[in-house]
């Protein structure tokens, strides 16, 4: 696929490590999903799942593809993409399944077990407008608008200003972490200091060891 405005996994913005939470009106606070970093492009009926490594994600998560497919018009995204458990948590090990998952049938029936969720937290590009030069603020303006919540594909609503209050939910609903961002700031591409990650020390994955760099996390 050849897209209007090509991004690649490369051109991903990467956040950098906090030791503490903070509050300002400068900034969002979003919680931090336990998943795969995804970067989609949709160009027509063509749909591409990328990870931060460069893999494609298509072939073991079909059933984003088509819930991306549906929606209209050509676009870039930056998401998570997670399964997760009943309680709204994400299930790393799950997600390793399903990864790791490439026949056909048994994709269908991991679908079915496992549904995945794409929560969408950036846009990119619109059509042929690259909008990374654009604050983030005016970019979740174009995301927002750009398709409806479903049981797959998720806007997820972050919280401006408190972000002493969301790390206190953070704690108290085990999730991994908080995810700060710089509501002027641009997108570029790398390690930035526009976007701040701040860890749950609370949080354990065990699911996890041993999932190195040859996966698509």
């Amino acid at each position: 696929m050849s897209a209007a405005v090509p991004i690649e996994a490369a051109d991903l913005m990467l956040a950098s490590l906090h030791r503490r939470p903070f509050s300002d009106p400068g900034w969002i606070y979003e919680l931090k999903y336990d998943g795969f970093r995804c970067l989609v492009r949709k160009l027509g009926e063509s749909v591409e799942l990328v990870s931060r490594n460069g893999k494609p994600l298509n072939g073991s998560f079909p059933d984003v593809v088509e819930a991306v497919r549906r929606v209209p018009g050509d676009f870039v995204w930056d998401s998570e993409l997670t399964v997760d458990d009943r309680a709204g948590h994400s299930d790393f090990e799950r997600l390793q399944q399903r990864a790791r998952t490439r026949v056909p049938y048994r994709v269908r029936a991991a679908a079915l077990e496992s549904p995945a969720r794409l929560y969408v937290f950036d846009m990119l590009a619109s059509g042929a407008r690259d909008l990374r030069p654009l604050p983030l603020e005016t970019r979740k303006q174009h995301l927002r608008g750009s398709f409806a919540d479903t049981a797959v594909l998720v806007y997820p609503t972050g919280i401006v200003s408190a972000g002493e209050w969301v790390w206190e939910q953070v704690r108290a609903l085990a999730f991994e972490g908080l995810v700060a961002k710089r509501l002027a700031s641009p997108y570029q591409g790398g390690r930035t200091r526009d976007w701040l990650k701040t860890k749950n020390p609370d949080f354990a994955r065990t699911a996890a060891l041993g999932w190195g760099r040859s996966t698509p996390a």
